[in-house]
C-alpha cells in the first residue's frame, strides 16, 4: 500500500501512533480489531499492510492458546485461586455475592478480585482503543446515534440525492454513553437493546468505546461484568451444543466457575453481541424450544433467542449490533429500544477532522472540500469514506500548494472511490483470513473479484442509462451480482411499496458511487476486451473501418453523450472515466486489469478534445463538467492561465474566451475558493461569458462588476440567471455598464423574483425617467426585499421623482436612496419632500449631492432661496425618519446654514450629515457649531471635507467637541487648517468630555510642530479608533512621536501616514510596529 494513502479511521493515530493489538495467551478475544469486518470494525484503526498481518497472525495464536486451555489441564491449574473462590461462593449460601454490600467479608474480597481481573482483561483487549479512547487523548469522534421506532427494514433514503445522514428523526440523538440509559419518563432500564447501522458506520468501534469506557469506570457502573462477542467467532464454535456457562468459559477462561453469577439477581451483567447480520446460523425464535438453565446444552441459535427471551439469565441485559438487513431475525415484541447509527453529520465530521489533524487550517480545508465537492459530501457521513477521502485531500492540498494553487483545490475524485473500493475489499479479506481464509495481496484480491465487480459495474452502468436507482433481488440475479459485495458496504437495503405488499430492494449508498462503478465496469471493458458498452450500432456503422479501437473514442463517445444529456446523470460517469485513464488509479486496480496501462497519446487527445468542446456553445453546467474532467487527468493548464490572468489585470485589456470564462468558473467553484464577493469590475463581460458563470453565481452573496461594459444585453443574461432558486445574491453593484432603459424591465424582473436582493447600484449609467418607470415596477412588487438603492447620475429629471415617491410611499423595505449627480430642480425636491413627509415612508439614507443644477445647466441658486427651506421643512417634520443626509458639492451659503442649523436642533433622528465639498467658512461654521452644542442636537457623524475652514474655525469645533455628547466621527479633511488649528483642536482632544473616536485630518497642512500635542492629546482620552493623517508634511523628526502613540494608544485601529515626507527608513520603522500591535492597520504607503 502506497505511504500516502494509508487510511486513518474514527480513532485517529499520528504516524507514530500506528499501534496494534497485542493480546497474551489465555486473554480474552472478543473486541479485536477486526471483528465484525464486514462492518468496517477497523474504521478505528489504522489501515496498513503491517497491521493486517499481525492481526492475522494475532487471530491464530489466539485460537491455538484457545484451544490449549480447552484440553490443557495444566494451563487450567493457573486458575485455581478463581476456582477455589467460586466453590467457595457456591458452599456459601447464606452470603450473596455483591461485593458492594460484603465488601468486608472474605467473599466480597473475591467477588471484588474476579471482577478486577475481568475488568483487567477487558482493559487488555482494548489496547489500541485504549489509546485513541482516553479523554486526555481527544482522539476519539463521536457518532450520531438516533432511536427509532421503525421497522427492521424501513426504507434507507431511495430517492436521489438522499442519504441516510438526511435521515431526519424525532428523538434527540443520543451519545454511545447514552443508549442504556431509559428516556424521560421510561420507568424500568432496558433488558434488549438492538443498534443498527450500514456496513462501515461505526458499529464496532462504538461497542469497543463502550467496554473501554466501562472498564475505565466511567459509564455504567451499575453493570458489574460486561461480555462481548462477536458472531464472526461465535460462527467457529465447534460441537452443535454449548450453555451458557461454556460459552462463557470458553471465551473468558477465567470464569471457570460463572454458575452462581449466572443465577444471581443481585450481579448485574450485560451481553454484546456484535454483527448480527454476520450470524450464519441465524435466529428462530418460532421453533426454538424455551430453556432456562444456564448449564444445559442447546445450539448456539436456540442459546441465543432464549437468552434474549430472558429465559436465560433473565436478570443480565443483551445488547445486539447488526445491519438492517438482519433486524427481521428478531420480532419487535423482544427489543426495548431500537437504535441507529447513521455516522457523522457535521457537526461529528467536523470532530473527526480536528481530532485527525492537529493543524487546525488544514481541518478547515479539507472540510471545505468535502462539503463543497457534491461528489464527496454525500458520502461523507460514512467514517471510512471520510477517512479515505481526508487522507488523500490532504495529500492533494499540500501538492497543489506546492505548485502555485494558493488555497485552491482542485479535486480529483476517482483516486478516493477507488481507494475506498479498495478498501472495502480489504474488510471482507480479512474476515475471511479470520474464518481460516489464505492471506492475499491487494493484487491477488482484486482479481480474485474481478468477475463480481464487473456484474455489479454492469448493473450499474445499465441503471445509469435507464436513470434508475433502485434494484430488486431479481436484478442481482439477472446479472449474477454477488451479495456479499453488495452488502460489504458498497450498497444498502431499503424497502418498496406499503406495508402489507413490501419488498427487499437495494441501491448504491450514494449516486456517485454508482456512476463511478459504471466507469469502471466501461473502463475495464475496453481495457480488458477492447469492448466499448457505450457503442450503439448505429455509431459502430459510422466509425471508419480501418480505426482501431481506443481509450480516446470511449471517452469522446462518453463526452458526446454527457454534453448531450440535460439530466447530468452522465457528468460524474464521464469524470470518472477520464480519471480511470490516469496512473494513479491504475495502480490500485492492477489486479483487475488484463492490459497494460491507457496509452499516453490517448490522453493527450482526450485532453485536446476537452478543449476543444470548451470553446462551443454548450450549457455553462456542461463547461465545468468538462473542466473537471481535465483535471481528473491532471490537465489544469487553462485554469492556472485563467487565474494568473485576473490576478495581474490582464483581462481588463481584453474580453475573455468562453473557455476562459469557464475556467473561470471552475476555479471560483472549487472547494477553497471561498468568498463572499465576486469581484469582475474593470473586467470586459461579455453576455456569453456571463452566461458560463451562472453555476458558480450562487456561491455568492455579492456581485460587483463596475465598468465591465456589460450593456443592455448583459444585464438581460444576468436577470435569467438569477432566477435561479438557489441565487443568493444580496448585493448587486452594475456601476458605468452603458446601461439604458432597455434593461430596466429585466431588472425589474430581478426585483420581483429575486428575494434575497436587497442592495442595487446602478449609478453612472443612463437609465433616464423612461427606465426609472420600468424600474419602479419592481420596486413597488410586494416580492420586492430592495434595502439599498443608489441611482446617482443617470439624468434623472421631473418626470423621476413623482415614480420615486410612489416607491418610497410603497416599498416598505426600502432604507437608503442615492440620487445624487441628477437634475432635481426646486419642482422635483418639492416633489420629493412629499414622500419624505409621509408616515408610510421608511427612508432613513438620502444622498442628494451635487443636485443643484437647473434644467438648462447654469449653476443656478434654487437651494439658496427655497432648496435648504424644503429640507428643513422635512427634517422637522414628525414623520422624518432620516438618519443620514449627504448635501455634499450644492454651493450652500450662509443662509442656508442658518437653515440647517435651525433642522438639527429640532431633529431627532439624524446622526449623519454631509456637507463635503461646499463653502462653509467662518460665517456657516458659527451657526453651525452653536446648534451642534444644542443638547437636543443627535448628530454622531459630520463630514466638512473640502469646506474652506480656518484656523478659526478650529476654535469653534473645539468648543463643539468638549460641549456636544453625541459626535463621534469628525472629518475635515482638504482644509487649510494649519499647526495652529489643530492645536487648537488640540485642547479639546485631551479633555474627558469629548467623545471622538474618529478624525480625519487629511491634507491639512500639519507639520511636525503640532505632531506631539496632537497626539498627546489623543493618547489622554484613549478613545480615538481611525485616525487620517495622510497627504500632510510630517517627517522622520515625528517618527518617535508616532512610535510611542501606536504602541500606547489601546484603542487605535487604523492609522493613515501614507503621502507625508518620511524617508524610506522612517517609513521601515513604522512599519515595523505591527508586528507588535497586530491589531492595528498602519498605512504609511500609497497603495
Amino acid at each position: 500500500m502506497e505511504k500516502g494513502y494509508e487510511v486513518q479511521h474514527i480513532a485517529t493515530p499520528t504516524e507514530e501512533d500506528e499501534s496494534v493489538l497485542v493480546t497474551s495467551p489465555g486473554e480474552t478475544i472478543n473486541s479485536l480489531p477486526g471483528d465484525n469486518l464486514g462492518s468496517n470494525s477497523n474504521v478505528t484503526n489504522a489501515i496498513n499492510g503491517d497491521f493486517q498481518e499481525q492481526q492475522s497472525h494475532q487471530a491464530q495464536y489466539i485460537q491455538e492458546e484457545e484451544r490449549e486451555q480447552r484440553h490443557t489441564s495444566d494451563e487450567e491449574t493457573l486458575l485455581i485461586d478463581l476456582t477455589l473462590a467460586a466453590s467457595s461462593l457456591e458452599a456459601d449460601t447464606a452470603c450473596t455475592l455483591d461485593a458492594r454490600t460484603e465488601s468486608g467479608t472474605a467473599i466480597g474480597d473475591v467477588f471484588h478480585d474476579l471482577r478486577k481481573t475481568h475488568i483487567k482483561i477487558l482493559k487488555e483487549s482494548c489496547v489500541y482503543i485504549s489509546e485513541y479512547a482516553d479523554p486526555t487523548s481527544s482522539k476519539f469522534a463521536d457518532l450520531w446515534i438516533v432511536e427509532c421506532n421503525a421497522s427492521p427494514l424501513q426504507h434507507e433514503g431511495s430517492q436521489r440525492g438522499t442519504t441516510s445522514q438526511n435521515v431526519t428523526s424525532s428523538v434527540h440523538p443520543l451519545s454511545y454513553t447514552e443508549i442504556w440509559t431509559p428516556a424521560a419518563g421510561e420507568g424500568k432500564p432496558h433488558r434488549t437493546i438492538v443498534t443498527k447501522g450500514i456496513a462501515g458506520i461505526g458499529k464496532t468501534v462504538c461497542v469497543e468505546k463502550f467496554i473501554h469506557d466501562w472498564a475505565a469506570g466511567s459509564i455504567l457502573s451499575e453493570f458489574d461484568f460486561i461480555f462481548m462477542f462477536s458472531f464472526c467467532k461465535l460462527n467457529n464454535l465447534p460441537g452443535k451444543s454449548i450453555s451458557l456457562a461454556q460459552l462463557l468459559q470458553q471465551y473468558y477462561p477465567h470464569m471457570q466457575r460463572c454458575e452462581e453469577i449466572l443465577r444471581s439477581v443481585s450481579i448485574k451483567s450485560l451481553y454484546i453481541f456484535d454483527g448480527l447480520d454476520e450470524n450464519i446460523q441465524g435466529l428462530d425464535f418460532e421453533n426454538q424450544f424455551a430453556c432456562y438453565d444456564e448449564n444445559e446444552f442447546i445450539s448456539l441459535g436456540s442459546l441465543l433467542t432464549n437468552l434474549i427471551r430472558g429465559n436465560i439469565h433473565p436478570a443480565a441485559s443483551v445488547w445486539i449490533t447488526t445491519r438492517p438487513s438482519a433486524m427481521s431475525q428478531i420480532p419487535l415484541h423482544y427489543i426495548d429500544r431500537l437504535t441507529e447509527i447513521q455516522g457523522f453529520r457535521e457537526e461529528q465530521k467536523k470532530e473527526f477532522l480536528h481530532k485527525k489533524y492537529e493543524n487546525r487550517h488544514l481541518a478547515e480545508k479539507v472540510m471545505t472540500v468535502m462539503n463543497k465537492e457534491r461528489s464527496l459530501s454525500p458520502l461523507c457521513y460514512i467514517p471510512i469514506f471520510c477517512c479515505v477521502s481526508s487522507t488523500i485531500l490532504e495529500d492533494a492540498l499540500k501538492s497543489f500548494q506546492h505548485y502555485g494553487f494558493g488555497d485552491y483545490i482542485p479535486t480529483a475524485i476517482t483516486s478516493i472511490y477507488t481507494k475506498f473500493l479498495e478498501q472495502i475489499l480489504s474488510h471482507q479479506q480479512q474476515k475471511l483470513e479470520y474464518l481460516g481464509g489464505t492471506k492475499q495481496t491487494t493484487i491477488a484480491l482484486l482479481q480474485s473479484k474481478q468477475k463480481a465487480i464487473m456484474n455489479l459495474g454492469k448493473l450499474a452502468f445499465e441503471l445509469l442509462r435507464g436513470q434508475t436507482l433502485i434494484f430488486s433481488e431479481k436484478d442481482l440475479r439477472m446479472y449474477n451480482v454477488d451479495v456479499s459485495l453488495v452488502e460489504s458496504g458498497l450498497c444498502k437495503e431499503l424497502t418498496v411499496g406499503n406495508a402489507n405488499t413490501s419488498k427487499k430492494a437495494f441501491c448504491f449508498v450514494g449516486e456517485a458511487l454508482q456512476e463511478y462503478f459504471a466507469a469502471l465496469y466501461v473502463f475495464l471493458s475496453f481495457n480488458n476486451n477492447k469492448y466499448n458498452p457505450l457503442k450503439t450500432v448505429s455509431h459502430v456503422k459510422s466509425l471508419r473501418r480501418y480505426e482501431k479501437p481506443s481509450y480516446f473514442q470511449v471517452c469522446k463517445q462518453a463526452c458526446k453523450e454527457t454534453i448531450k444529456s440535460s439530466q447530468g446523470h452522465l457528468d460524474l460517469f464521464l469524470r470518472f472515466l477520464c480519471g480511470l485513464g490516469t496512473k494513479k488509479p491504475q495502480e490500485i486496480l492492477k489486479g483487475l486489469m488484463t492490459s497494460c496501462e491507457i496509452n499516453c497519446d490517448d490522453v493527450m487527445k482526450i485532453i485536446q478534445i476537452l478543449k476543444k468542446r470548451l470553446q462551443e456553445d454548450i450549457a455553462p453546467e456542461k463547461c465545468i463538467t468538462l473542466l473537471q474532467c481535465l483535471n481528473e487527468l491532471g490537465d489544469n493548464s487553462l485554469v492556472e492561465e485563467t487565474r494568473k490572468i485576473m490576478i495581474a489585470g490582464a483581462a481588463a485589456s481584453r474580453t475573455l474566451t468562453p473557455a476562459e470564462y469557464s475556467a473561470l468558473a471552475f476555479v471560483l467553484q472549487m472547494p477553497g475558493g471561498e468568498m463572499e464577493t465576486l469581484d469582475l469590475s474593470q473586467h470586459k463581460t461579455s453576455s456569453v461569458g456571463l452566461q458560463r458563470l451562472v453555476p458558480v453565481l450562487h456561491h455568492f452573496t455579492s456581485l460587483k462588476m463596475i465598468g465591465s461594459n456589460l450593456g443592455d444585453s448583459g444585464v438581460n443574461a444576468l436577470s435569467q440567471m438569477m432566477k435561479n432558486p438557489n441565487c443568493k445574491l444580496q448585493n448587486l453593484e452594475l456601476e458605468r455598464n452603458d446601461l439604458t432603459h432597455r434593461c430596466c424591465e429585466a431588472l425589474a424582473l430581478i426585483l420581483t423574483n429575486n428575494r434575497m436582493l436587497s442592495s442595487l447600484n446602478l449609478s453612472n449609467n443612463n437609465l433616464g425617467d423612461r427606465g426609472i418607470r420600468l424600474l419602479s415596477v419592481g420596486l413597488k412588487n410586494p416580492q420586492s426585499r430592495m434595502q439599498k438603492l443608489n441611482l446617482s447620475n443617470n439624468n434623472l429629471s421631473i418626470g423621476s421623482w413623482e415614480e420615486i415617491v410612489s416607491v418610497l410611499i410603497i416599498n416598505q423595505t426600502l432604507r437608503e436612496l442615492n440620487v445624487s449627480n441628477n437634475r432635481m430642480g426646486e419642482a422635483g425636491l418639492r416633489t420629493l419632500s412629499t414622500a419624505l413627509k409621509d408616515p408610510r415612508c421608511k427612508l432613513q439614507k438620502l444622498g442628494l449631492n451635487n443636485t443643484s443644477t437647473l434644467d438648462f445647466g447654469m449653476m443656478g441658486s434654487y437651494l439658496e432661496e427655497t432648496g435648504i427651506v424644503i429640507l428643513s421643512d422635512v427634517l422637522k417634520d414628525s414623520n422624518c425618519t432620516l438618519k443620514a443626509l449627504e448635501l455634499a458639492k450644492n454651493c450652500l451659503t450662509q443662509k442656508n446654514y442658518e437653515e440647517i442649523a435651525s433642522a438639527i436642533r429640532i431633529n431627532h433622528t439624524l446622526t449623519h450629515l454631509d456637507l463635503s465639498s461646499n463653502v462653509i467658512q467662518d460665517s456657516g461654521m458659527n451657526a453651525l457649531s452653536l446648534a451642534l452644542m444644542d443638547k437636543s442636537c443627535s448628530i454622531q457623524s459630520l463630514l466638512l471635507t473640502d469646506t474652506k475652514l480656518t484656523p478659526t474655525c478650529c476654535e469653534k469645533l473645539a468648543s463643539v467637541l468638549v460641549t456636544n455628547q453625541t459626535l463621534r466621527e469628525l472629518d475635515l479633511s482638504m482644509n487649510k487648517l494649519g499647526d495652529s488649528g489643530v492645536c487648537a483642536l488640540s485642547t479639546a482632544l485631551k479633555e474627558p468630555s469629548c467623545k471622538l473616536e474618529t478624525l480625519g485630518l487629511k491634507q491639512t497642512s500639519l507639520t511636525d510642530a503640532c505632531c506631539k500635542k496632537l497626539l498627546t492629546a489623543l493618547n489622554t482620552t484613549q478613545k480615538i479608533t481611525h485616525l487620517d493623517l495622510s497627504a500632510n508634511l510630517f517627517t522622520n523628526s515625528s517618527l518617535q512621536n508616532f512610535c510611542s502613540f501606536i504602541l500606547t494608544c489601546s484603542k487605535l485601529q487604523v492609522l493613515r501616514l501614507e503621502q507625508n515626507h518620511f524617508t524610506t527608513n522612517g517609513q521601515m520603522a513604522i512599519k515595523k510596529l505591527k508586528l507588535e500591535k497586530p491589531g492595528v492597520q498602519i498605512i504609511v504607503e500609497r497603495r
